[in-house]
């Protein structure tokens, strides 16, 4: 008797690894839920399209494992018949496909707590769900056409393997080989000649002056008449900071006390070769702009472009009467993210070498030296941070610090994380009796308050709790009573979490101030925590706040 032909779609049915479907929907339908900010429909379908490919392959790899070992150990247990396969196999995907369906119903809801306080105008339903669920399909799509070409290449090198050695021992060697080929691959000919174009490309556009304002005419900054740095090669960050600040006119119509002009020296990577040539191009600008003879100096660290936050520096040359000078370096021509994978050393190297030269020419003032100040946001906080070993040497050597979004890798937030007071939470560690190091992430948190160093993360800033860790571990900060700027839906999910907490980077100076990676005017705020400056009351510290406020990035 002839055997009955299996239909088409009984055969597809039996393809996919049913472990394989079953983590790709949890996966897919975890990468739904809500994390730190709003996610538009783009990312969320890149999210989720690469969350879907990421669990279907670990499900296939570990159903192929386990078949490997089952015929390698002569394991008694076998698959379903046919029929019963197909029944479990239609019951499995049905469940799948309830459980994808109520997620993303249920992640409209929980997603509408994050859209309402950031005043975010959510997109019609089908945009978000129906634009997010095709780019997800092309997504997937394309990351499983390439794990099978990875495969093809696999199968290739095992069965020349598999002329000399046994053939669970090539395909083993097979695959350690060609996931370093394409991991080298990646680094070598994706990642690294990217970033090295990219760092090209930003270098020229930091050279080009073509709608650039005009060179300082002030005798104290950097580019001005009196300055040995070429105004090309401050580079576009540079120029904006040089010519920017307040002026005598303006401190005089807030300050206390008689005014002189701030000093400001900025020295582009394009000055010099190497990080010494460049320190030294910056000691000699503070010699002849006479920075060391003032009240006060501030060593800001910029991020990877050479920005820096006007609201780190203007509070301490109001407080100051002008009466201070501000020294920063370039390290890097690359936006902190592409900077923070590539140069992140650079950062470090030159906050070291620009402070510890600060400290040679101040040691011999002896107890006449200028207060003493060092501050530096994200990519800058974790540069700044490599100038000391711990936060005692930290209070040690300056008279005041601020620190604005630190990411995970800043090494004097790692340290109060980890010798804080039991009890105290991860997004506001208390570290010792709480008053020399203070982490803050509103301004209520300051108010009051007196500090040496202040560190201001706000609960929503993803670039401040994105960390390997999250891919398998739950961090403190979600499982200990949530900080009141992050969604009480949030729940942590192995890899997916990790992979929303990446996307939410990318959107993190997307929303208004004091949300994200936006902290507004909070620095004013943790300056006055650490200066306390004579003759500023609650009236003329609003007044300065408002004009802060309206200081464009």
């Amino acid at each position: 008797m002839a055997s009955e032909v299996e239909p088409r779609w009984s055969r597809l049915l039996r393809r996919p690894s049913l472990l394989g479907v079953v983590l790709a929907t949890w996966f897919a339908a975890q990468s739904l839920a809500p994390s730190l900010l709003v996610r538009s429909w783009l990312f969320q379908g890149v999210l989720t399209g690469i969350s879907f490919a990421l669990g279907y392959g670990i499900g296939l790899g570990l159903t192929r494992l386990a078949r490997r070992l089952r015929a390698r150990f002569d394991w008694p247990w076998h698959p379903f018949d046919p029929s019963l396969d197909r029944q479990v196999r239609l019951a499995v995907l049905g469940v799948c496909l309830a459980y994808a369906t109520w997620a993303a119903l249920e992640a409209v809801d929980a997603h509408r707590w994050t859209w309402e306080r950031l005043g975010y105008a959510r997109s019609s339903y089908w945009v978000v769900f129906g634009g997010a669920l095709l780019l997800a399909t092309a997504v997937a799509l394309v990351l499983f056409a390439v794990g099978r070409l990875l495969k093809v290449v696999w199968l290739a090198a095992t069965r020349v393997g598999s002329r000399m050695l046994p053939a669970w021992i090539a395909g083993g060697l097979a695959l350690v080989l060609v996931a370093w080929v394409v991991l080298a691959s990646l680094n070598t000919f994706v990642l690294e000649r990217t970033l090295d174009g990219l760092n090209a490309g930003f270098a020229l556009g930091d050279r080009d002056v073509g709608g650039a304002p005009a060179p300082p005419t002030s005798l104290v900054r950097s580019g001005g008449p009196d300055s040995a740095v070429v105004w090309e090669e401050a580079g576009r960050e540079g120029r904006r900071f040089l010519t920017r600040g307040p002026t005598t006119e303006d401190l005089e119509e807030i300050s206390p006390g008689e005014v002189v002009e701030p000093v400001r020296v900025f020295v582009g990577r394009a000055s010099a070769e190497t990080v010494e040539e460049r320190v030294d191009i910056a000691m000699s600008e503070m010699d002849r702009f006479g920075g060391f003879d003032r009240s006060a100096l501030l060593v800001v660290i910029p991020t990877g472009t050479g920005w820096i936050n006007e609201q780190l520096v203007q509070p301490l040359e109001y407080f100051y009467d002008g009466d201070i000078a501000t020294v920063t370096v370039q390290y890097s021509h690359l936006p902190s993210p592409l900077a923070f994978l590539s140069e992140s050393a650079a950062a470090g190297d030159t906050a070291v070498a620009l402070f510890e030269a600060v400290e040679d020419r101040l040691a011999s003032a002896g107890a006449d030296r200028p207060d003493l100040y060092i501050a530096g946001e994200s990519l800058g906080s974790f540069g700044g941070s490599q100038v000391f070993d711990s936060l005692v040497d930290s209070r040690d050597r300056v008279d005041g610090a601020v620190w604005v979004g630190p990411p995970e890798t800043m090494r004097l937030r790692r340290e109060a994380e980890r010798v804080r007071e039991p009890g105290s939470p991860q997004v506001r560690p208390v570290v010792g009796d709480g008053e020399s190091f203070v982490f803050a992430n509103r301004v209520q948190d300051l108010e009051g308050r007196t500090a040496h160093s202040v560190f201001l993360q706000h609960g929503d800033d993803p670039i401040v709790w994105w960390d390997w860790d999250t891919l398998a571990d739950e961090p403190d900060w979600l499982e200990e009573p949530l900080d009141a700027s992050v969604n009480p839906a949030i729940r942590w999910t192995p890899v997916t979490t990790f992979l929303q907490l990446a996307v939410d980077m990318a959107v993190s100076n997307d929303f208004d101030e004091d949300h994200g990676h936006k902290y507004g005017t909070q620095p004013l705020s943790a300056w006055y925590a650490v200066v306390r400056p004579p003759g500023w009351d609650a009236a003329r510290l609003a007044e300065l706040r408002e004009r802060l406020a309206v200081i464009s990035r």
